[in-house]
Formats: C-alpha cells, sequence, structure tokens
C-alpha cells in the first residue's frame, strides 16, 4: 500500500508548488500578507493543472480504467493483471487513482488554505465571496473524489494543524463524518452554499478573470457546474439513500438552464502544462496499447462518425499516415497476394478493435497487435515482417501530436508521418471535469428511471441531445488537438466529423427511443475522455453488460468477457486506504474497522474487489 503522511507534517511544510505559489509558506505563517495578497492569483496556483498534474497521472489512466473499461488492450495482449481473480488470493490489483495525494499535497490542500485563510484574512474579503465560492465548490468536488473511490478519509479535521493542533485528524466515512452527519450531504450543503453565494453576485465582487482557467470568470457558468456537481454527486446515491437522491434531483432539475446547458458551459480545465508534449513515458497509449474489440465494434456498428477520430485504421491497406507502414504493406501484399481473404477479418475494415479477453490470447491472432510473418528479401533470404493487425485508440486527445518523435519506447511506424505535426505552442491540453454530453445522458438516465421528463425533456430527447453534442465536443476537440482524420485534408485518413454524420446516425431506427442501456452506452463512448466517471458509471449500473463476443445489438454496446483459464476475473471497485504517519494510525485503524462493518467493503482493506458504501447494484 502507499503511504500518505501529508496531512500529519504541518501545513508551513506543505505548501510547495512552483510559481505564483512559491510564496505560500511565508504566506501561511504572515497575517499582513495574507490580508493583502490577491486571492485570484492564489486561485490560479491553487488548481494549477486541475486533477491532471503528472505524466503518472496519465499514464496510471491507460493501464488502469482505460484497460478495465476496454477503451485500450496492451498491445501484448488482454493480462488477468488487472483484474481480482480467485485464482490469484493474495493478489487485489486497483486501477491508478491519485485523488488522495492530489487532495492532501495540492488540490485540497491550497484550496482549502484560499478559502479559510487568505480570503477571510483579506483587508477586502467582502469582495472576494464569488472567489471563496468558486473555490468552496471545486474543494468539494476534491472531497468527493477521494471518498467516492477509498471510502474515507481526514477531511474535517485535515489541514488544521496550525489553527486547530490537530495533528492527528479523525477520518470522515462517506456515509458519516467524525461529527456524525454524512459527508455526503455535507458536501452537497457546501455546493448549494456556494451556488447561493454565486447567485448574488454584484458589481463589487472581483472577478476571476484570466485567472480562472475553468470559465475565465463566468459565475453564471460557475453556477451552472454547482448544480450539475450537485446532481452529479447525488446520483451516486440513488440506491444507497434514494429520499436524498430525489430531493436534490428535484431541487436542481427544475429547468435545463439550472445545470451544464451546452458545450460552451462545460466545466473543462485549460492546461498551460508542456509537460505532454513529446516525452516517452506518456506516449506509451500509442505504442503499447491498442483499441479494444468492445469499443471498436460499438462505434462501427452504426457507422459512427466519431468512429474515424477516435481510432486510428490497421496496417492492412495503404494510406496508414506513415511512409514506413505502407512500405511493409506493399511488401506484405506482394508476399501474400491472397491476404485479403487468407486475412479477412483484419482486411475487409481497416478498424479492427483488440480482444480484451486474456483467455483469447492462446490466439497468435490476440497475443500482439503485430502480425509477425516471413517474407523473402532481394536476395532471397527470409525475414520476418510486421503488420499492425489492431487498431490505435486514438492518442491526440491526451497527448500532443500523440507522440511525434519515434524511439525506444515508440517505434517511428507507430506514429503518423511528420507532415501531420503541429507547432506545440498551438495545441492546447485539456482536462475534462463535467461536460454537456455527460450532464446530458445523466438526466437520460435519471428521466427513464423516474419514468417522466427531468428539466423539460423526456429521456429520447436528452440521450438525443446527449449523442448530438458528445460528437460536436469530440469533433472541436480533434480540431483543438489537430487529429489527423478531422483537420488534415491531405490526408488519406481524413474524414472529418460533420453536422450532416451527425444527423444520419440519428435518423438511425436504434437511436429513435431510449433505453437505460442504449443512455449509458453512449455515455461509454463520451466517457472515452473522462474514464475514471466511466468506472464510476459502470459500478452504478452494471453497464455496459458482459458479452462473450461483445457484438453490439439494437443500438447497445457490451463489454467482453474476461476469463483466466475459464475463470471469471473481478474488476476492481474501490481503491485501498493508504496506511498514514504512525502518530495517526489509530485513527487509520478505527476508520478500517468502521469500513470492514459493510459487508460490502470485504472484511481487509486491501480487498479491492470489495465495494464503497454507495456501490449497490
Amino acid at each position: 500500500m502507499k503511504t500518505y503522511k501529508y496531512f500529519l507534517t504541518g501545513i508551513c511544510s506543505m505548501f510547495m508548488l512552483s510559481s505564483c505559489l512559491s510564496d505560500y509558506q511565508e504566506l501561511n505563517t504572515d497575517p499582513e500578507q495574507l490580508g493583502t495578497t490577491d486571492p485570484r492569483a492564489i486561485f490560479t496556483g491553487a488548481t494549477l493543472n486541475y486533477n491532471n498534474s503528472s505524466r503518472g497521472h496519465l499514464t496510471g489512466k491507460y493501464s488502469g480504467v482505460m484497460t478495465i473499461m476496454q477503451y485500450l488492450v496492451p498491445s501484448s495482449g488482454a493480462s488477468s493483471n488487472y483484474y481480482v481473480s480467485l485464482s490469484k488470493p493474495n493478489e487485489h490489483p486497483a486501477p491508478s487513482n491519485p485523488s488522495y495525494s492530489y487532495y492532501y499535497s495540492s488540490f485540497g490542500l491550497y484550496l482549502d488554505h484560499l478559502v479559510n485563510s487568505v480570503i477571510p484574512n483579506h483587508a477586502e474579503s467582502a469582495r472576494y465571496a464569488d472567489v471563496k465560492a468558486i473555490g468552496e465548490i471545486l474543494l468539494s468536488h476534491q472531497q468527493f473524489l477521494i471518498l467516492d473511490c477509498y471510502g474515507a478519509a481526514p477531511i474535517t479535521e485535515a489541514f488544521k494543524a496550525q489553527t486547530e493542533g490537530i495533528r492527528t485528524p479523525k477520518y470522515d466515512l462517506y456515509q458519516k463524518s467524525v461529527n456524525g452527519t454524512p459527508m455526503y450531504e455535507i458536501l452537497d450543503n457546501q455546493v448549494k452554499a456556494a451556488v447561493a453565494t454565486l447567485k448574488q453576485s454584484n458589481e463589487t465582487q472581483y472577478n476571476l478573470g484570466t485567472n480562472d482557467f475553468f470559465y475565465n470568470g463566468d459565475v453564471k457558468k460557475w453556477i451552472k457546474f454547482g448544480n450539475t456537481l450537485r446532481v452529479k454527486m447525488a446520483q451516486r446515491l440513488e440506491k444507497a439513500d434514494k429520499s436524498f437522491y430525489d430531493k436534490v434531483i428535484n431541487e436542481v432539475l427544475t429547468s435545463a438552464s439550472e445545470v451544464i446547458d451546452s458545450n460552451e458551459a462545460s466545466c473543462i480545465y485549460q492546461h498551460t502544462n508542456d509537460y505532454n508534449d513529446n516525452t516517452d513515458d506518456i506516449q506509451n497509449i500509442t505504442s503499447n496499447f491498442a483499441a479494444s474489440a468492445a469499443f471498436v465494434n460499438y462505434l462501427k456498428a452504426y457507422n459512427d462518425p466519431r468512429l474515424y477520430i477516435m481510432v486510428r485504421p490497421n496496417g492492412f491497406g495503404e494510406g496508414n499516415n506513415n511512409d514506413e507502414n505502407d512500405k511493409w504493406f506493399d511488401t506484405f501484399r506482394k508476399e501474400y497476394p491472397d491476404y485479403a481473404t487468407r486475412y479477412a477479418r483484419f482486411a475487409d475494415s481497416r478498424y479492427v478493435g483488440m480482444p480484451a479477453n486474456p483467455d483469447s490470447t492462446g490466439s497468435v491472432t490476440a497475443n500482439n497487435v503485430y502480425l509477425t510473418l516471413p517474407y523473402h528479401q532481394e536476395d532471397g533470404t527470409e525475414a520476418n515482417l510486421q503488420i499492425r493487425m489492431y487498431s490505435q485508440a486514438e492518442s491526440r486527445y491526451y497527448v500532443k501530436n500523440g507522440g511525434r518523435n519515434g524511439n525506444n519506447n515508440m517505434p517511428a511506424r507507430a506514429i503518423e508521418h511528420i507532415d501531420y505535426e503541429k507547432d506545440f505552442q498551438s495545441m492546447h491540453c485539456y482536462t475534462p471535469v463535467i461536460t454537456y454530453p455527460e450532464t446530458c445522458l445523466m438526466l437520460a438516465e435519471i428521466a427513464i428511471k423516474k419514468g417522466s421528463a427531468v428539466a423539460g425533456k423526456d429521456a429520447t430527447a436528452w440521450m438525443r441531445e446527449g449523442i448530438k453534442a458528445s460528437m460536436q465536443q469530440y469533433a472541436g476537440w480533434a480540431e483543438n488537438m489537430y487529429v489527423v482524420a478531422q483537420t488534415a485534408s491531405t490526408a488519406p485518413t481524413y474524414n472529418p466529423l460533420t453536422e450532416a454524420k451527425i444527423e444520419a446516425y440519428l435518423a438511425q431506427p436504434e437511436f429513435q427511443t431510449a433505453t437505460l442501456e442504449k443512455i449509458i452506452s453512449q455515455q461509454w463512448i463520451n466517457l472515452y475522455n473522462q474514464p475514471e466517471e466511466m468506472w464510476a458509471t459502470w459500478k452504478r449500473t452494471g453497464l455496459p453488460a458482459f458479452k462473450g463476443v461483445p457484438t453490439p445489438e439494437n443500438g447497445i454496446a457490451y463489454l467482453e468477457e474476461i476469463r483466466d483459464a475459464g475463470v471469471e476475473l473481478i474488476i476492481p471497485r474501490r481503491n485501498s486506504l493508504g496506511t498514514p504517519n504512525t502518530l495517526n494510525i489509530s485513527n487509520y485503524n478505527e476508520a478500517i474497522k468502521q469500513l470492514c462493518e459493510d459487508a460490502k467493503y470485504g472484511n481487509d482493506v486491501s480487498k479491492t474487489e470489495g465495494r464503497i458504501w454507495w456501490d449497490i447494484q
């Protein structure tokens, strides 16, 4: 287990962040500076690279939630190592999740300092009420993220080493704070109060403006985000506390204008960092993974125009956006003139997903993304050639240019031709927090379960609006990140997503009426850029369901069954609460005791197949 000591070391030693946060240590002990420093600059630093502040976070997604939710499959073949197996009773893997460390070492720590120290002690604190409210919304969001996956964390008493002398903070549980009130009620009330403050905003308030990399200081959009966050948090509790869920839903969803209501209102952090320009480690989404069969099959089944901008073609044909791949295909075609019939599975469609079932790796065509075959060189001697069988997932949504240079980790033929590179300064990384299409599909789910309209639309209308918004959103992101299929008109794979294609997709009979299965299928595709949220959605709904061969039907997607020697594997459902410094071990042990009182959680903190309190199906 990881060891987390952040909350025991004292605030002064923890404020370490570059640029505008370099003076935090002095600010923390200097009341005069606390009263004069502009909180807007503190806000910028407190949210710097929000929820995506390291290369490790990105690479953790690939081999974590993106794999278990079957967006990706390792290029060496599906592996049982990502799952809990009865044949490995001592191994309980969990997807990488930095929310705990983020909270205590950066976002939670800095936002808490902003809202509880900087602004209250500022000479013009009343004029920073809006900034404080926005900070409170994001602080609540961070608290929600750690409780959602870990089940417990020191929150109420955290960061109080200096102000109250608390150096051994007690743990709050999702369902019960140290004061006895459910934490989910506390989080909802915090966001509700912050939204109420923002609704009272007036011309005397200092606006965040360019210090805000989410909404550029637009208070109305922050109100919509706050309300949407309340809906999202309540939706987690649909089965755990139905009365609370109903209360929040009925309170917030009086009209569509109360929540995120357009792609322009989506909450998306616009990064200034350059860590994902061209670094070996984060490029491995391109070289070390392929798109899954389930993901590609669903996109192909209904001619989804997102296919061409979310997936790259395999090597069984010309026009690979890479000269080296084209040369290898030409050699392959000459040596195996019957390739189209011999390897019809890979030649009939250039978009082919890799099996995610570990039991499939016994097949020579399922244990590597490349098919290795002998061929005759010009001198008559034999050598091996390699043809990519399986499609790559489009990496430019995660990495600028999808990795521009070949290296030991990523051979040159795994990337696209230099002609399709762009100046990195013109490509802007982003991290979605809550988007409009996600919101639409959340509302579609709420409406279909309720059996009536929600916020002015029924389930079908919200589902169709979510599909349209998702396609428009990914097309826009593809343009911003210069996805070749969307932007390079001279590329062989150019196939941009257009409004006409969206309308053609929506005209299909499968999408004229909503079902829960269709809604979650669409949410699964939509959350390609937010796989952590898809993990939570799958835990809530059990959808997409599993199928031996993930062939879509009636507009419904399926994940592929995952087995090891015929034994069903188990997807991890939570993270393990890490052990703290020995000074706080008694509070930690008490938290574990309380967590294990819930039979769903399991009798040991390490058993990640167990469930957090809210996780009920």
